[in-house]
Formats: C-alpha cells, sequence, structure tokens
C-alpha cells in the first residue's frame, strides 16, 4: 500500500469560490478518489490562507473586522466543496490555533538554523500578491509600475525586516530539481531550474505590525508579523501535526513523503523555490513532488473578479446542469498542466455528446432491452472464443483498466477519462453491429454464443468496468449506473482488477435518463442565464433585420457620403459562437455572434448559401448599430456583412484573426 497525500492550494478569501478554484479542487479530488480506489492509503487537503494585508483592508472597506470576513467567506468554501462531491480529508484555515503553533515551529526551526535576520527593505509590493516585487517584475502601464498579474500599481514600502537566507540554497535546489518527477510538467521544471541559476536573493518574511496587523506574530517579536507566504505553507504540515511530527519517523512524516501540491503556475516560485528552502532550511523531508497547471481562461482572459466577461459561476451551472457534467468537463476538456479556455458552448457540446449520446444512451439502450427481451434479468457472462475476439471484451478485459490507471498515475485526467470513453465507444458499437432487438425476435438467438444473451452481459460488464473508471470523476454518477445494472454502489469504491471481465449476473435495475437532452433553445436560454450580469442586464445598443438580399450583379457606386455619416457605422469582428435555422423559414440562420465584451443575437438571411455548421467558429464583419428589429419572434441585434445574392453569396471576413470585438475602419 502506498501512500498517497495530495493538496490544493489555499484560496485566498478574498473572493467566493469560482471556476479556477473549482477547476483545481475537482481536479484533487478526483486524484484522491482514484488513489483511494487503488487501495493507497490517501489524504486530501484543501483550506483557506486567511491572513495579510488586502484582507485586512477588504474587511475594513465592508466596516467588519478581519476574522468576522474570513469566517463569512470559509463558510461559503466549505459549502461549495460539499455540493461538488468533494472528498477532502481535512479543511485548513491559517487563522486556527493549529496552525498559527505549526506557523511559529516552523519560524523556530529556521531561526535555529541561522537563516532568519533582520535589515531594512525599501522597494515595490503588490498587495494582490502578497509579494515584494523588483524591476523584473513589473510593467508599466499609463506611467505606473504595475503587477503584471493583477494590474494594479504596486506600493513603495520602505521598513525593517526579517530575511530569509534564500541564497545560501541555491545549489540544494538545483540538485533537488534532477529529482526525476519533483517538479512536472518538464516546462515548468525548466522554468524554475532557470530562476535559481539566475541568482537568488534573500526574501522579506515578515511585515511590521505597524503596517499589516491582521497575521501571526513573530515569535519574540511583537513589532512584525510573519510575512503571509512563510506562514502560508506550512499548512501543509499543520495538518499532520506540524513540523516537529513531521520531523520525527512516523506516520506524519511517512504521509508527507508521499505529499504532492497541485498549484496554479502563478505561485509555482512560491512552491517550488522558497518552500522547499524553508524546509531544507529547517531539516524537514521533501514533499513527492509539485504538479503545476495553467490558467482556465475566460475569452483568453485570465478569470479574475474584477473583469466581468471572465466571471463564471460553477455554483449557478451545477445547479441548472448538475455538478457531476461539470466536474466531468473541466477533467475532460484541460489537459493538465497546460491552459485551457472556457466556453458554455463547449460544455454543453461535452455534455450532449460524450454524457448523453455516448455514457447515457449505452446505458439507456442495455438496460431497456434488458427489460424488453429478458424481464431485465441478464445472466452471468460465459466466455466464448468468439467473444473473445470482439473488440469491446479485448478493451474491457485488460488495457481500460491498465491504461486509464497509468494516466491518473500521471496525473493526466483528460487521458484517463478518454481511454475510458474508448470502451463506452466500443460498446455502442459492438450495440449496433450484433443489433440485439433483432436477436430478440428470432428464439433459437436468444441464448449461446452470439446470442442476445450474451451480448446483453457483455455490455453489462462493460457499463460495470466503466461505471469504475468514471468515479475518480463523476462519483454520483458511477453509482447511478450500478444502481441501474442492478450492482452493488459500493462497487464504485473499487478500482477495477486488470484481466477482469466477468459480468457476475443479476436482474437490472429501471432504466431511467442519466442527462437528459436540451433543445436549442433551451440550451440557449441556459447561456444567457449564466452569463455575468454585467454582460446581459442593461439592453443591447442595436439590432438588426435580415441581411437584405443584394442586387443580382453589380451596380454602380451609390451617392457620396461624407465621413461624418461613415463614422457613424460600428462596424466589429464578431466570432460565430452557435448558429441554426430559424424554423419554417429557408433563408434565415439564427446567429450567436461573440464581440468579446458580449454576445449578440442576428437573424440573417444567408441559408441558401450556408449550414449552419460552416459558420461556426468563423469571424465576421458585424454592423452592430443598426436599428433592433423583431424578425420571426426573435430580436436580432446587428447584421453581418456579405458579397452577392442569397445563393452566389460570400461573406465579409478578415485575412487576419482579430478579437472579438475589434473596431473596423
Amino acid at each position: 500500500m502506498s501512500r498517497f497525500y495530495i493538496t490544493t492550494p489555499i484560496y485566498y478569501v478574498n473572493a467566493a469560490p469560482h471556476l479556477g478554484t473549482f477547476y483545481t479542487t475537482v481536479v484533487a479530488d478526483a486524484l484522491a478518489r482514484y488513489h483511494r480506489a487503488q487501495g493507497d492509503d490517501t489524504f486530501f487537503l484543501t483550506g483557506l490562507d486567511e491572513h495579510g494585508q488586502k484582507i485586512e483592508r477588504i474587511a475594513r472597506e465592508r466596516g467588519m473586522d478581519p476574522q468576522t470576513y474570513t469566517d463569512g467567506i470559509a463558510a461559503q468554501f466549505i459549502e461549495t466543496w460539499k455540493r461538488a462531491g468533494i472528498s477532502n480529508d481535512d479543511f485548513i484555515r491559517t487563522t486556527s490555533e493549529r496552525h498559527k503553533k505549526a506557523a511559529a515551529e516552523m519560524w523556530g526551526r529556521i531561526d535555529a538554523a541561522g537563516d532568519l535576520y533582520t535589515a531594512d527593505y525599501d522597494g515595490m509590493y503588490c498587495v494582490g500578491c502578497e509579494d515584494w516585487k523588483s524591476e523584473d517584475d513589473v510593467i508599466v502601464e499609463g506611467g505606473e509600475k504595475v503587477c503584471p498579474i493583477h494590474h494594479r500599481p504596486v506600493e513603495r514600502v520602505t521598513e525593517t525586516n526579517y530575511f530569509f537566507r534564500l541564497s545560501r540554497y541555491a545549489d540544494k535546489l538545483l540538485a533537488l530539481y534532477d529529482t526525476p518527477g519533483f517538479v512536472r510538467p518538464e516546462s515548468r521544471r525548466n522554468e524554475v531550474a532557470s530562476f535559481v541559476r539566475g541568482g537568488l536573493k534573500d526574501i522579506s518574511v515578515s511585515r511590521m505590525k505597524k503596517s499589516v496587523t491582521w497575521g501571526i506574530p513573530v515569535p519574540g517579536d511583537p513589532d512584525h508579523v510573519i510575512y503571509v507566504w512563510m506562514e502560508a505553507l506550512t499548512n501543509y504540515l499543520t495538518v499532520l501535526g506540524g513540523p516537529e511530527a513531521v520531523s520525527r519517523p512516523g506516520n506524519a512524516q511517512d504521509t508527507w513523503r508521499g505529499a504532492y501540491h497541485l498549484i496554479a503556475k502563478d505561485i509555482l516560485r512560491f512552491h517550488a523555490v522558497y518552500w522547499p528552502a524553508m524546509l531544507m532550511s529547517a531539516g524537514l523531508p521533501m514533499p513527492a513532488g509539485i504538479f503545476c497547471h495553467g490558467y482556465l481562461t475566460v475569452k483568453g482572459q485570465k478569470i479574475s473578479k474584477s473583469m466581468p466577461a471572465t466571471r463564471v459561476d460553477p455554483a449557478q451551472i451545477a445547479e441548472d446542469l448538475g455538478v457531476e457534467p461539470l466536474r466531468y468537463f473541466v477533467l475532460r476538456e484541460y489537459t493538465l498542466g497546460g491552459d485551457g479556455d472556457f466556453t458554455y458552448e463547449a460544455l454543453l457540446q461535452r455534455y450532449e455528446s460524450d454524457l448523453g449520446n455516448d455514457l447515457g444512451n449505452l446505458l439507456n439502450r442495455t438496460v431497456s432491452m434488458a427489460h424488453r427481451f429478458q424481464a431485465g434479468k441478464v445472466d452471468a457472462y460465459q466466455p466464448t472464443d468468439a467473444d473473445a475476439s470482439e473488440e469491446v471484451v479485448k478493451i474491457g478485459r485488460s488495457w481500460v483498466t491498465r491504461t486509464a490507471g497509468a494516466h491518473w498515475q500521471e496525473f493526466a485526467p483528460a487521458q484517463a477519462l478518454e481511454t475510458a470513453w474508448k470502451l463506452i465507444r466500443e460498446a455502442n458499437r459492438y450495440i449496433d453491429a450484433k443489433k440485439p432487438w433483432e436477436l430478440g425476435k428470432d428464439p433459437a438467438r436468444v441464448q449461446g454464443a452470439g446470442s442476445l444473451a450474451a451480448v446483453l452481459a457483455i455490455c453489462c460488464e462493460a457499463l460495470r468496468i466503466t461505471a469504475r473508471l468514471v468515479a475518480p470523476a463523476m462519483p454520483a454518477t458511477a453509482r447511478k449506473i450500478l444502481q441501474q445494472l442492478g450492482r452493488p454502489e459500493q462497487e464504485a469504491d473499487s478500482w477495477p482488477t486488470d484481466g477482469e471481465f466477468a459480468w457476475p449476473g443479476g436482474t437490472v435495475g429501471a432504466a431511467e435518463p442519466l442527462f437528459p437532452r436540451f433543445d436549442a433553445e433551451k440550451k440557449a436560454a441556459l447561456i444567457a442565464k449564466w452569463l455575468p450580469d454585467s454582460l446581459t442586464s442593461s439592453p443591447p445598443a442595436a439590432s438588426t433585420a435580415p441581411s437584405p438580399t443584394p442586387a443580382a450583379g453589380p451596380t454602380g457606386p451609390a451617392a457620396p457620403i461624407d465621413k461624418a455619416d461613415f463614422d457613424r457605422i460600428d462596424l466589429r469582428a464578431a466570432k460565430v459562437l452557435t448558429c441554426e435555422r430559424v424554423p419554417k423559414t429557408e433563408k434565415l440562420l439564427k446567429l450567436t455572434l461573440d464581440l468579446g465584451t458580449e454576445q449578440r443575437t442576428v437573424i440573417s438571411g444567408i441559408a441558401g448559401a450556408y449550414t449552419p455548421e460552416t459558420l461556426v467558429g468563423r469571424t465576421v464583419i458585424y454592423l452592430s448599430n443598426l436599428k433592433p428589429a423583431k424578425i420571426r419572434g426573435v430580436i436580432s441585434q446587428g447584421m453581418i456583412l456579405a458579397a452577392g445574392d442569397t445563393t452566389v453569396l460570400a461573406l465579409s471576413t478578415l485575412d487576419t484573426e482579430v478579437p472579438p470585438g475589434t473596431p473596423i475602419r
């Protein structure tokens, strides 16, 4: 039995949970669930970072004391993770007494090593990052030096601080990075190695209490508080009993040696440079590794509470769609380690294709046919040479279990789920090829090799294995699958055995759709509901009728206009997000356009030249300030430009891709 300890970052309490925190936490949860299913001794930690100048200021702005403010945010996180099915074993808060004790222990060990000293600091500080900034760390915007992450001016700070002798540990850090897999992916390992080779400077690890009061006091010096990052990183040890417990051979140390920190790239330096150096100074073992994932973006922009267009509320989506489809989406859509862009359209596409058409369809048709032809009873699978050659049996017997497991071990949930879907899709193809609905009509083909009974047993076993393969991502869905198969729900808690393919027989339950279908109107309504209020609350500036039918051939130029007349026309680049035919019409298409800051609906008379699927993803030229017009019951908000007539027609496009909303002049 192996030890597996997975941590999320402890999230800063400057905002409620959002899609970015949901993503990291779901990934950690799925990894923990997989390792528990494998029988590993698993521990999963998440929690909150509650100290620092930024929290002090936010609380003051809201007329609250910091503890009351952080208590409220903590309650939101705890409830959100409960609803999301997060299976954390502990929830750490840095305001807890156990953490204050652990942080003081960590400080004392580093101080005893001779790695702390006082000196004057005069430099730049970003309150958003809670980090000191050098000239190389800032950019200039509007004549001011700003943080490139938060795009807010840095502050000038002059005070006496305690410093940590980070410069002592460059060689040891570089040697640590040679440990295979300690920092993943490889591009991030190269990044931190390059940073260390460039020369390390000692770092400030305290703030004077006259400037920051909301923090843990420095042991023996009440005029200072421990700088938030040195204090906060110690949380990973707090839950194991603190640094002293981890320093001694035993359960706490064994668990710590199996620890993996799952983080986003904006905190890589803290975890892969500062934290290991502090552990070295404190005489403590290293964790097993650090896995750094990229950002989830919305329209190419990092999710930020200060940018309304990037706000995605996972709680609202979960309420309308179910939390498990959202869990599946973030795990399947994005390769862990890279960046990924979120769209509501992609979410609904995965819901419809992967979950509805593939998994839901396989379960529904299998259980329904078992009731239709065999009164719900599916006998135990009896292997035959003929069945052994079937691809679904080959995949299900060993390949899928072994391959998906290897991907989970390597922190690759997207690949693990894609592997599981190979079995699902192959089982659907198997049903289409064997046509059990025809076998059931022929009494001579109900039993025996290649019979209806054999086909249904193979499909039931493929589904039983599938339930356990998808359980790390969708634990409740896995239990529903097993319930419909008439199997104990607890089977979802164990990983399939390599080589296992043995449906034990039994009576299946009632067939119930796992993922109800949505029509185009319902999907559009969901997207409109999920969009941030700031993008939907104000009425659109303009609207349009269908694109008018141009003349059949070239005509002479229109009468001249003044430039002032042209300046009244607002042309924009717009990306087509969705497109569908307007019911009971031959010429009209309904398009949803992305303008960068909002979405608009347009009715256009181009169905004679373009099918909906050929338009999705294209960037078109859009007249945004045309007067609104109601067409076939739909308010059309603008007009896309085209050349020609309705059967020989060319859309006006750009020869270079530009961001949606770019003005055209």
